[in-house]
């Protein structure tokens, strides 16, 4: 039998009994909770994978310029940290050969300086012919007026000459008219008579000899006013008149000698000029870079001696930039090129908006795609300027290829992606 106090003694047991059968199951609703996040990540992972077509291995890419060596020489870099900002047009680097073949400029300079010398020793012969020549012109003038001066006094003489046999022609033939009166008469012999008449013949041809005379050294004093002098003891032209024509002729070759001389100093210092241009940009050359973009990498460092042609560096070009991405085999057979697309950052809300512009991978890009997979390119349209994603080669992310899902169903799948990766 159980007695009243021991039923009251058990009463304060039995009440903290029913309190502990009624607390909330916090571990069992966690535990409930954590199933339905489970479940629901993996039905979103199976729509995804079964409805939604969606890329792997999506990663943000552009062009690479590969800047590469102009001629041999040390190489010289203004930029040496990848990353760094680059614009079009700025001085990256340099290269400076100290070993430049100067010989054809060495060559040249040889030829311009003797061409020089060549020049002003002509320039001084030429002076001293003129000179000379000045000299045998001077003579040749002097004795040509004097020569005319002498003519014209012989022409004078031979006008005197024939004045007076004219005379002596006149009187004898009026002697030879008184003798043949008398010789008619009788008073003068047949003798006396043929003397006059021999010496009348003999003055006519006097006459005669002295206009000739005259004739002969009028066409002498005309040829020595042109410059001819005729004579039986000379030649045409006195020694100094030869002597200045010679030099004349000098003169000349010397003129021609000089502008070949000039000709060919000025085609030296074209030559000397167009050499000296080559051998500067063979001894020294500037980078500048063509895009504007960042330093991806630096294949020679500053101060090492590169040959022409060598890579240098690798600048990235940002106004190229593209979503490269990998896709199943049974998706990449159903895409088009302009489809469009959105590319997802990993680990973020930001999304883009873009469409496939290549199918198969590019071979100039920054980040090589794999091989082994189906490779396409997507350009985004809406990725802003200046953004933190504008030039972000290499971030990882998704690519969705469809809108699978669409409607209230559509917009929780999508909200539930996000959420998972934001975490």
């Amino acid at each position: 039998m159980i007695t009243a106090a021991e039923v009251g003694a058990r009463r304060p047991s039995v009440a903290g009994s029913v309190s502990g059968a009624y607390a909330f199951p916090w571990r069992r609703v966690a535990k409930f909770m954590l199933a339905v996040a489970l479940l629901a990540t993996g039905l979103l992972t199976t729509y995804e994978q079964l409805i939604v077509r969606v890329s792997r291995d999506a990663v943000m890419n552009a062009r690479t310029t590969v800047i590469r060596a102009p001629i041999d020489g040390i190489a010289t870099a203004a930029v040496t940290v990848p990353g760094t900002e680059i614009k079009a047009g700025d001085a990256i680097g340099g290269i400076e050969d100290p070993l430049a073949d100067d010989s054809r400029l060495a060559q040249l300079r040889r030829e311009a300086s003797a061409t020089e010398l060549e020049h002003a020793s002509l320039t001084r012969r030429l002076a001293d012919l003129e000179r000379a020549r000045a000299e045998a012109a001077a003579q040749a003038e002097a004795y040509r007026a004097g020569r005319v001066r002498q003519l014209e006094l012989r022409i004078e003489e031979a006008h005197a000459n024939l004045t007076a046999a004219t005379e002596r022609e006149a009187d004898v033939n009026a002697a030879v008219g008184r003798g043949a009166a008398l010789h008619t008469r009788g008073f003068q012999s047949d003798e006396a008579q043929e003397k006059l008449r021999h010496a009348q013949e003999i003055e006519r041809q006097g006459v005669i000899a002295a206009q000739k005379r005259l004739d002969a050294l009028s066409v002498e004093l005309e040829a020595a006013r042109n410059g001819t002098f005729l004579g039986d003891s000379y030649n045409d032209a006195p020694s100094s008149l030869q002597r200045a024509r010679e030099l004349a002729l000098q003169v000349a070759q010397t003129k021609a000698a000089l502008d070949d001389q000039s000709r060919k100093a000025d085609a030296l210092h074209v030559q000397l000029a167009a050499e000296q241009d080559r051998l500067a940009s063979h001894a020294k050359a500037t980078l500048t870079a063509p895009v504007t973009g960042q330093l991806w990498a630096l294949q020679a460092a500053p101060g090492e001696y590169v040959r022409k042609g060598q890579d240098l560096m690798t600048l990235l070009d940002c106004s190229t930039v593209v979503v490269t991405a990998a896709v199943a085999e049974r998706d990449y057979n159903q895409l088009r090129l302009g489809d469009s697309v959105r590319f997802r950052v990993s680990g973020t809300g930001r999304e883009y908006r873009g469409r496939i512009v290549k199918l198969g991978s590019g071979t100039t890009f920054a980040i090589p795609p794999a091989p082994e997979r189906q490779q396409l390119v997507v350009a985004l349209s809406d990725l802003p300027a200046g953004s933190e994603d504008s030039c972000a080669v290499g971030r990882t992310g998704e690519v969705t290829f469809d809108d699978g899902g669409r409607g209230l169903p559509g917009r929780f799948v999508r909200a539930l992606g996000s959420l998972r990766h934001s975490f």
